[in-house]
């Protein structure tokens, strides 16, 4: 029987937002032996449930505070252009659209919590799958966990949702690992931090720099569940087989709390799809316009999605 566990992260100010409901929706549709790895700032949540692990990110991985703290204070590693003596630098001609703004392509310190949560939860998790999913996800009806790991054959390293010639989106991927090349793979992805050979890399950003962790060390050993298998449009999560579980409130649908009909690129049988435009996703509860203003104009940074 193989065992599976499931890891997230989220900054402190997206609790309430969507994280406490991402977390709900696992606690109700997951099954009872795939426990969910949060991985938070700060204070930890008063939330509990023997379904769900609060561990402080800071505290477990000494070296993203260390590469938070080398940063923190450099815009241009913040996503931002204003370059200081002895910051780091974009390389010359990355990017396109976004070249000469800021933008979340960029954003090295604030991608590097999702990249630092996999290799700890991939290290301690006492399971032979580990799945990331993105906090801003629901799910909305039960998954099963034959599910979750046949979509990854025990022969390969990882799948992911392939978006063709650009980066995947990873809101959802799953690590084997039993498979050989984990070690390599994550002292890859994490080197690329504690050297600071990041600011190597055309972009900084989590999809972009998993992509090249694939290309690089597992070549053949990936496999795509998005475009690769047929999901069609820019949204391939609520296009792809995982549309059938969990929505993925990516961008500006944070806002709305679902994404809607029209991300839809062909007919969907779940009663959830059906009636998604009259869902309420927040009981009533108006979201909070700080977060709206906070969360638009994180999106607006980068044209290119996410």
């Amino acid at each position: 029987m193989k065992t599976l566990a499931v890891v997230t992260t989220f900054p402190p100010n997206r609790w309430t937002a969507y994280a406490k409901r991402m977390i709900d929706s696992h606690v109700r549709y997951w099954p009872d032996d795939v426990v969910l790895y949060a991985y938070h700032e700060g204070k930890q949540p008063e939330y509990s449930h023997e379904k769900v692990k609060f561990i402080n990110i800071e505290e477990v991985n000494p070296e993203l505070v260390k590469f938070k703290q080398r940063h923190k204070n450099d815009p241009v590693a913040n996503g931002e252009v204003q370059e200081i003596p002895g910051g780091v630098r974009r390389l010359d001609g990355a990017g396109d659209k976004d070249k000469n703004k800021g933008s979340y392509l960029w954003d090295a310190v604030r991608f590097a919590h999702k990249t630092f949560a996999v290799d700890h939860a991939i290290k301690n998790c006492p399971t032979d799958y580990v799945l990331w999913l993105d906090a801003d996800t629901y799910t909305f009806r039960p998954i099963t966990k034959d599910f979750v790991t046949g979509l990854l054959p025990e022969d390969k390293l990882v799948n992911f949702l392939g978006r063709g010639e650009k980066y995947p989106e990873c809101g959802w991927v799953c690590y084997n690992k039993k498979h050989g090349k984990i070690k390599q793979f994550m002292e890859y992805w994490t080197d690329l931090y504690i050297k600071d050979t990041i600011f190597n890399e055309v972009e900084w950003h989590d999809s972009y720099l998993f992509w090249q962790c694939v290309k690089r060390i597992a070549p053949n050993d990936g496999v795509d569940i998005g475009k690769g298998a047929g999901a069609k449009g820019h949204h391939v999560f609520i296009n792809s087989v995982l549309g059938a579980y969990v929505d993925h409130m990516k961008g500006k649908r944070k806002v709305k709390g679902k994404s809607s009909k029209t991300d839809l690129r062909g007919d969907r049988n779940e009663d959830y799809w059906k009636n998604v435009e009259n869902y309420d996703p927040f009981g009533g509860v108006k979201f909070d316009p700080k977060q709206v203003d906070d969360i638009v104009s994180k999106v607006a940074k980068g044209k290119q999605g996410n």
